[in-house]
């Protein structure tokens, strides 16, 4: 089966569909001002960078994912700490505490699938938010093979897909995760990636692959 991924991450034997664009803010701010970064998704690091914003090395930075955490290594910041569990309910979960009696800045998309932001700031941390980009719908007249394997790397990827086309009952979609799930709720061939990994859907997608050419 043609595995196809909504996301522009390479991988053999996967094709890439992409029905989106990032969209990056001119942001000018002060890190200095504050004890830790919080940064849900490498394109927040993006905006610091294409911005050429000052960078404090030595602010605690906050991240969910490898990715992020990797693009925050390579830009040279010291103070890198990943969730354990790849879900913005459990970083808040595991952070919480940690994260009071800091001044923290949220670097975030215009639109968000999770209620981060507020369950932060209900718990009385105190947080400012800055947003940096914005993911922007891109429509495709490419012509799809069906049935296939479809990866959702995220919520905002299943509204696009379905903004210009429709899943087969014989197709097979991969989520991501849950929150991504939640979006794909009445479609049966379902599967949710154990890991919130790109790499780890495209494993999964090869071995159903394999398993569906039998």
């Amino acid at each position: 089966m043609q595995i196809y991924l909504l996301n522009k991450t390479p991988f053999e034997g996967v094709k890439n569909l992409i029905l989106n664009e990032i969209v990056f803010f001119d942001i000018d701010i002060n890190l200095h001002q504050y004890n830790a970064l919080i940064c849900t998704s490498k394109n927040a690091l993006l905006a610091l960078e294409k911005s050429k914003v000052p960078l404090n090395l030595d602010i605690e930075i906050y991240t969910i994912g490898e990715s992020a955490a990797c693009l925050a290594k390579k830009l040279g910041f010291k103070n890198i700490k990943i969730a354990k569990k790849s879900y913005a309910n459990e970083f808040f979960k595991e952070f919480k505490e940690e994260l009071k009696n800091k001044k923290c800045l949220y670097l975030r998309a215009k639109t968000i699938a999770s209620t981060l932001n507020l369950d932060l700031k209900n718990s009385g941390i105190d947080l400012d938010e800055l947003i940096v980009y914005e993911n922007v719908f891109k429509s495709s007249n490419e012509k799809l093979i069906h049935p296939s394997i479809f990866i959702f790397t995220s919520a905002l990827s299943v509204e696009n897909f379905l903004k210009n086309y429709t899943l087969y009952e014989d197709d097979i979609a991969i989520s991501i995760g849950k929150s991504t799930a939640k979006k794909l709720l009445n479609f049966k061939n379902l599967f949710v990636c154990e890991k919130q990994s790109i790499k780890e859907c495209v494993i999964l997608a090869k071995k159903l692959s394999l398993k569906a050419n039998f």
